[in-house]
Order: structure tokens, then C-alpha cells, then sequence
């Protein structure tokens, strides 16, 4: 009885061993026939050169430019030439990078990568979503995106303050929110570059302010407008357009019933208002010049300007001039470094 019952008790272990061979089996006879239905879908190999951008980078100290990592895989048939590198920006632009280090066109073997500098200057676009693009010589072009840190440089005022100056102006400088300094390196008025104090460059921390006095006399750009322009650098630059003051208006008359003097009419009209004391009024004319000052002038000069227009009446002998269509500019100085001119035909 014994015997018989260890021989069920290894028919019965055989039996279990030979379920588990089966199913296993089975289960790696299912797996090969599955997989030879879709992995020819799912593994498909590009018949064209591929690539991929890996990684954008944009550094807060240059916005002159940026990085990008482009890979070719192991399974691109063939080296991947690229040509050209593109950014598109939130305002629908497309960019091309000025140059880059390493040059392109550039050749990237199947299996390796490559991060090249690309220069295009992101200064405008801060803090915003850019959209990297390579340009391949065949096959598909990869595209990347990258985010530009925020550096908000801005000209909060610019002011011209006939109470203070002729000769300067004030200009205020912030960075509210930047992510790090900035170094101001140049402040210009119309493009031409000016001496400021405090003196350039200078280092404007992240989320400051600073007020620059630029030497310039402006009085010959009264009525006009302005452009002041800042500039890091990093790269990044602010500009602002400002309506020059009117402190002097300036009108004149030569009268051909009287040959030997004109009439000059000058008002004070600096907000707020200021003292101003007329010196000396120059006239050029066909290429001459003649200065008309002291008791030739009525009133007298020196003579400090009273509220509302004041008439000059000035001798000058001027007929040698007549009948010959020339024009005068006529212009009054003051001794605070204002002047305005005028331009009158003479008849």
C-alpha cells in the first residue's frame, strides 16, 4: 500500500511540473507571435537622417545669446548637416541666429551630440516662452523651446528741469523684478553718448533704481522730441522719448519803413517758471554775424524777462540786406545758458 501510494505522489509532481512547462510555454509562444505582429509597426527605423534638441539654454548674465544641445540617435541612417538655427518669439517673429560656436553648416554623426552658442540678441523678449528650431540639410528639423529669464530694464524718467540746469538732465534707471545685476555701460541722447554721475559703467543691482545727471546743454532741442537710450553689458537696453521743454519762445520783425533796427519779441514761458536775464541777442545773415547787446538794445541788457511777452527793440543797421530775399536767424541768449532762435525774412 505504501509503494502505491508514493508512486500517485510523483505522478502527482510530474503532472504539476508538466502544467507549469506548458504554460510557460505557452505565455513565450504567445509573446513571440504578438510581438511579430506590431514591433515591425511600433520599432519602424526612419529612412531619413534624424535629430532632436536635447536641452535651450538662456543665461540671465548675456542676452546676446543662447545654447542649444542638438543629438543625433544611433538609429539615424546617416549624419545629420545642420544648417541653420531659428527662434520664433510670442509676437509671431521668426529669428535667425547672427552665428554660432561651433559654425554651421555642421556635420553630427549618428550617436552623438553637439551644444552649440547661438548669437541672437533675446534683450526684447524676457521672460517669455522662445521656440528653437534646427534647420537640417535632409530629414526632419528638430524643434526645442526654451524660457528667457526676466531682466526688466526700464527708464522710469527722463527730466529736463529748467529750475536746475541748461547744461544737464536726469535720468532714472530700474530693474524691478530682474532675476540679477546688470552693468550699464553707455546712456545716449539722440545716439550720441553722454558723461554721466554717477560715472560708467556702473552696476545696478537686481531690482533697483538709480538716477543718472547726463551733461548735455539742450537748450537747442526745446519743443522736441527726445530719445534716451540705456545700454548693459549683458546685452539688454531700455529706451524712452521725452518732449524737450520750451523755456524761451522767440519771434522777430524787420520793418523796410526802418532800416536801421528790428523788433524782437521774447517770452519767459520754463515750467515752473524761472528768473531768466536776456544778455545778448545775436543776427546771421548771408553768412555774417552781428552781436547786439548793451544800450544798443531797448530796454537795456543785460534785462531779466517780466511775466508775459516783451518786446526788444534792437539797432542794427541792416539795408545793405534789402530787397535781396535773405533770411536772419535771429537768436537771444540768457545768461542761466538758454537760447532760442528764430528765423524772419528780411524784406
Amino acid at each position: 500500500m505504501r509503494l502505491v501510494h508514493e508512486v500517485k505522489s510523483i505522478s502527482k509532481l510530474i503532472f504539476i511540473l508538466l502544467l507549469l512547462v506548458s504554460f510557460i510555454l505557452g505565455a513565450l509562444l504567445s509573446y513571440i507571435w504578438t510581438m511579430g505582429f506590431y514591433a515591425p509597426q511600433e520599432f519602424h527605423l526612419p529612412t531619413q537622417a534624424n535629430a532632436t534638441i536635447e536641452r535651450v539654454e538662456f543665461y540671465a548674465q548675456s542676452a546676446t545669446f543662447f545654447n542649444v544641445t542638438i543629438l543625433t540617435p544611433s538609429y539615424s541612417r546617416s549624419p545629420v548637416r545642420i544648417q541653420q538655427i531659428l527662434t520664433s518669439t510670442d509676437d509671431g517673429e521668426l529669428h535667425m541666429a547672427t552665428d554660432t560656436v561651433p559654425p554651421l553648416p555642421y556635420d553630427l554623426a549618428p550617436g552623438s551630440s553637439q551644444t552649440f552658442k547661438a548669437y541672437w540678441n533675446w534683450g526684447n523678449y524676457t521672460g517669455q516662452n522662445v521656440n528653437v528650431f534646427a534647420v537640417v540639410e535632409e530629414g526632419s528639423g528638430p524643434s526645442g523651446r526654451g524660457t528667457t529669464p526676466f531682466m526688466n530694464l526700464t527708464i522710469a524718467s527722463v527730466i529736463f528741469d529748467p529750475s536746475v540746469s541748461a547744461t544737464n538732465f536726469t535720468v532714472t534707471v530700474q530693474s524691478m523684478g530682474s532675476q540679477t545685476f546688470m552693468n550699464i555701460t553707455r546712456i545716449t541722447l539722440n545716439g550720441e553718448s553722454l558723461v554721466a554721475s554717477p560715472p560708467l559703467p556702473h552696476t545696478l543691482d537686481g531690482d533697483a533704481s538709480e538716477t543718472f545727471t547726463l551733461t548735455k546743454a539742450w537748450t537747442d532741442m526745446q519743443s522736441e522730441n527726445a530719445t534716451v537710450s540705456v545700454e548693459t553689458l549683458q546685452g539688454f537696453t531700455a529706451h524712452k522719448r521725452e518732449a524737450v521743454p520750451e523755456v524761451l519762445r522767440v519771434s522777430s520783425v524787420f520793418d523796410a519803413i526802418n532800416t536801421t533796427s528790428f523788433h524782437v519779441t521774447v517770452q519767459n514761458v520754463a515750467t515752473p517758471q524761472i528768473s531768466l536775464n536776456i544778455t545778448k541777442i545775436r543776427v546771421d545773415v548771408l553768412g555774417e554775424t552781428a552781436i547786439i547787446e548793451g544800450a544798443s538794445v531797448i530796454p537795456q541788457l543785460p534785462h531779466v524777462l517780466q511775466p508775459g511777452p516783451e518786446v526788444f527793440v534792437c539797432s542794427w543797421n541792416w539795408s545793405s540786406y534789402l530787397g535781396k530775399g535773405a533770411k536772419a536767424i535771429v537768436t537771444v541768449y540768457t545768461q542761466e545758458g538758454f537760447s532760442r532762435s528764430s528765423e524772419v525774412s528780411i524784406p
